[in-house]
C-alpha cells in the first residue's frame, strides 16, 4: 500500500487556502431540481447519459495525480477519503457535498441543464434486474457478465475507470462491473426506510440509512457498487446517493427547526465489512495509518465528534465548505429541491 499522506498534503497546501463556500454567504434563488429516473422523459434521460458521458471524456483539470478525466477525479477523491466519509458522523452531510460537486461538473463542464435523477429503489424490490434504470438504451446497461462481471449492455459497456485502491492507476483500465442480488437488495424495502424516519436523532438515523437502503443498493448492484473505495466509478452510485440523500432530507423536513442543525458521531470509523453476502470484497481501511493530513483539517477542535463545523475537500471540484453549510438543502451551497 502506497503512502498516500504527500499527495493529500501537496495538494491541500493549495486548497486548504480557498475561502469555506463562497455560496454559503449568499441565497438560494434557482434550485436544482431531483427527480425519479422512473420520471424522467427518454429525452431528459438521453441527456443525463450523455452529459455523464461527457464527464468521462473530458480531460481533468484539478491536478490530481494520475487522474485523465473528470470522472477518474471525481472517483479519486471518494477514494482517497473513503476511510473518513464511511460509518462516521460526517457520512450524510460528505455525500451530499459530493452530490453538490458532480452537479456542479456536470453543469459546468459538460453544459447539462436538466434535472439531476435519482433512483427510487424503493419501487423496484421486487423487480430489480427490470428496473428502469437499466437497460441498454437511455440507460445504464444491465447486470454483468463473465468472469469480471463486466456490463456488457448500454452506454457504459466499453467504459474503463482507472484509479485502484490504493490510488495508483491502471494504464490499461478496467471494467465497471455488476453483480445483481436481489436478496442483498431488499435493505431498501419500505419498513427499512419506514424504520429509519422513525429515528428520533441524527446519529440513529444516520445508523439505519448507511447501514440499510445504503448498502442494500451498493450490494444489489454488486460489482463495482459493492467496493466501498471504487463505487462511483459506476454512474449508477449517484443516483443511488441522491436516493438516499432524499431519505434523510425527508427526516430533516419532519422537524427541522432542530434537524437542520442536528449533527453527531464520530471522525474515525470502527471496523468496516470486508466481504459482502455476495463474495464481493471491499478493502478494510481500518488497518491503515491515520492519515493526519485529512483528520488535522476536519476543523472539530480537535476531538473525534463530527461538529457543524467539520470541514468538506473535494481537491478543488468544489469550493470547500463546512458541514454545517450542507444541512439545509434549499440552502446557499446546495440549493436543492426534489420534485
Amino acid at each position: 500500500m502506497h503512502n498516500l499522506l504527500p499527495i493529500l498534503l501537496g495538494l491541500l497546501t493549495v486548497v486548504w487556502g480557498l475561502p469555506l463556500s463562497p455560496k454559503s454567504e449568499g441565497t438560494c434563488s434557482t434550485r436544482t431540481q431531483r427527480k425519479p429516473w422512473q420520471n424522467l422523459s427518454n429525452s431528459e434521460r438521453r441527456s443525463y447519459i450523455n452529459a455523464t458521458l461527457c464527464l468521462m471524456s473530458t480531460p481533468a483539470k484539478h491536478d490530481i495525480p494520475g487522474a485523465k478525466t473528470l470522472w477518474d477525479e471525481l472517483q479519486y477523491i471518494h477514494i482517497y477519503q473513503s476511510a473518513y466519509i464511511h460509518f462516521v458522523g460526517a457520512f450524510l452531510p460528505w455525500h451530499r457535498y459530493y452530490l453538490a460537486a458532480h452537479t456542479a461538473l456536470l453543469r459546468d463542464a459538460c453544459g447539462y441543464r436538466g434535472p439531476i435523477p435519482y433512483w427510487s429503489e424503493v419501487s423496484d424490490q421486487l423487480n430489480l434486474k427490470k428496473a428502469a434504470v437499466f437497460g441498454p438504451e437511455s440507460a445504464f446497461g444491465g447486470d454483468g457478465a463473465g468472469p469480471d462481471r463486466c456490463i456488457a449492455d448500454g452506454p457504459f459497456a466499453a467504459t474503463r475507470l482507472h484509479f485502484k485502491e490504493d490510488l495508483t492507476v491502471e494504464s490499461s483500465g478496467y471494467c465497471i462491473a455488476r453483480n445483481f442480488s436481489e436478496c442483498l437488495f431488499t435493505g431498501a424495502a419500505q419498513p427499512n426506510l419506514d424504520a429509519c424516519q422513525a429515528a428520533r436523532s441524527y446519529e440513529e438515523v444516520r445508523n439505519c440509512l448507511e447501514a440499510k437502503p445504503h448498502i442494500a443498493g451498493h450490494w444489489g448492484v454488486g460489482g463495482t457498487m459493492s467496493n466501498t473505495l471504487l463505487s462511483p466509478g459506476d454512474p449508477l452510485f449517484f443516483l443511488h446517493h441522491a436516493w438516499l440523500d432524499l431519505l434523510w432530507w425527508q427526516w430533516q423536513s419532519r422537524e427541522p427547526a432542530t434537524r437542520l442543525v442536528q449533527i453527531a458521531g464520530p471522525n474515525l470509523p470502527g471496523a468496516f465489512p470486508s466481504t459482502a453476502s455476495n463474495g464481493s470484497t471491499t478493502p478494510t481501511p481500518g488497518n491503515r495509518p491515520l492519515n493526519r493530513g485529512l483528520t488535522d483539517y476536519f476543523g472539530d477542535g480537535g476531538g473525534n465528534i463530527t461538529t457543524l463545523s467539520h470541514r468538506l475537500w473535494s481537491a478543488g471540484i468544489l469550493a470547500n465548505t463546512t458541514v454545517g453549510d450542507v444541512m439545509d438543502l434549499g440552502g446557499a451551497f446546495v440549493c436543492t429541491e426534489y420534485v
